[in-house]
């Protein structure tokens, strides 16, 4: 026996190193979705795609592979496959006028996922191949992960230089489109781009993080020849002065915009964000009010002022029913954030939303007639349970009342309707 373990042993103790070396990381999500007089394109009962009433399942399964070389290298692969179940839409529903292919919001089956060689030590962490960009609030650099597909997931390579809690980072690449029906390595990219974000922590709660980025679509497509743009910000925060916190970003884009005739206009574009309120630590409660601003594009000019949101998430800012984004808005919010423990949050939000620019495009809307700005009133309650280190649980729901400009357009559109409308989600999420 003893010469037999004897032989064995160094293939014992490789086995055991190379086991050592590797790790592995992923998540199942399950979300329950119920809407009524509303989707993802549509606003009402008659909307031209899609269900007015629609209930479905989503489930998203990601699992990934860790292999570390030594201390400064390891690299990763993973998978995802993300699908939904009794949705009132098809894939081809998802054909996006801007790249001129499929891109799905919540569909993507046996995709390729976060995979890349990494390289990282105290000061410095450079990674190349596909990942997450996500930085801040992720209100200008977010992954859209409420979206079950990932909005914006990167073919890029990013450098991060640290140094304590402060940091700059650089990243270069392509942002790949979501189609069911192909692997994403034999497909284009849509929009390629670059930026750079920066984290200056001057306190231990409140930071300030100044923002570049750049945008280029030079493929034509059915909504334009090219697009090259720039943004150039700030965000300043403090969540904890003497009890009163306050959240601000502002954004500037600029560029150009080439035509489908070939006419060339400027991109001017003003996106602006700012809450603040107070803790009232001994009822466990936040309140605050907020502010949200992006430009639309005024028809009187010809520059193209609409500000697109760069490539930021949407999912819980501008109501949770996702009617809205950050593109030709004035968002009025009141909210308070209930946490009576570490593992339990609750939030209330009140939204007023206004369009910049009643003639800009809302959903898949464009009234060139427009007149009324005023596009409804949101509330929202929204609740999220750690029940363990690996299971989180949310539920919430969401009520919309339709303003003067769903009104007024449906003396133009048959394919809206002013009833108010109700979203009910429930989600599970398991990691590992």
């Amino acid at each position: 026996m003893k010469k037999v373990i004897k032989k064995f042993l160094p293939l014992l103790l490789l086995a055991s190193s190379l086991y050592a070396e590797f790790d592995y990381d992923g998540q199942v999500r399950l979300r329950y979705e119920s809407f009524d007089n509303m989707n993802e394109k549509y606003y009402g009962t008659k909307p031209a795609l899609g269900e007015a009433h629609d209930s479905y399942l989503m489930s998203r399964i990601q699992l990934g592979l860790i292999y570390n070389f030594n201390d400064n290298w390891n690299a990763k692969i993973s998978m995802q496959d993300a699908r939904v179940f009794d949705w009132g839409f098809s894939s081809d529903d998802w054909y996006n006028k801007e790249f001129e292919q499929v891109h799905s919001t919540q569909s993507d089956f046996f995709e390729l996922h976060e995979t890349f060689l990494q390289y990282k030590d105290k000061n410095v962490v450079v990674t190349a191949g596909r990942q997450k960009i996500t930085y801040g609030d992720l209100r200008v650099f977010g992954p859209g992960e409420w979206k079950n597909s990932g909005k914006w997931i990167w073919d890029a390579i990013k450098v991060s230089l640290r140094d304590g809690d402060n940091f700059v980072d650089f990243f270069y690449g392509a942002m790949m489109l979501h189609d069911p029906d192909q692997f994403s390595l034999n497909h284009r990219h849509g929009y390629y781009g670059a930026g750079m974000y920066g984290h200056y922590a001057y306190k231990k709660n409140a930071a300030i993080e100044p923002i570049l980025a750049y945008k280029l679509n030079d493929k034509r497509g059915g909504l334009y020849d090219s697009l090259e743009s720039y943004y150039a910000g700030a965000r300043a925060y403090d969540t904890d002065l003497y009890n009163w916190f306050y959240d601000m970003t502002y954004i500037k884009s600029f560029g150009d915009k080439t035509k489908l005739d070939y006419e060339k206009v400027s991109i001017d574009g003003i996106g602006i964000h700012a809450d603040g309120g107070y803790n009232f630590k001994s009822i466990d409660t936040k309140l605050g009010l907020g502010y949200t601003y992006a430009s639309g594009d005024d028809p009187n000019t010809k520059d193209d002022e609409t500000f697109d949101s760069v490539f930021g998430a949407s999912d819980k800012y501008y109501g949770r029913l996702n009617i809205m984004q950050w593109v030709n808005i004035k968002d009025y919010e009141l909210f308070a954030i209930y946490e009576p423990n570490k593992k339990t949050s609750i939030k209330f939000e009140y939204h007023k939303f206004y369009a910049d620019e009643p003639t800009n495009k809302w959903l898949s809307y464009t009234i060139s007639t427009m007149q009324d700005d005023h596009y409804g009133d949101e509330i929202d309650i929204f609740g999220t349970y750690k029940y363990s280190q690996n299971i989180d649980l949310l539920l919430g729901v969401g009520y919309f009342m339709s303003g003067g400009y769903i009104k007024e357009a449906m003396k133009t559109r048959n394919d809206i309707s002013d009833e108010n409308a109700f979203g009910l989600v429930a989600q599970f999420t398991y990691s590992f």
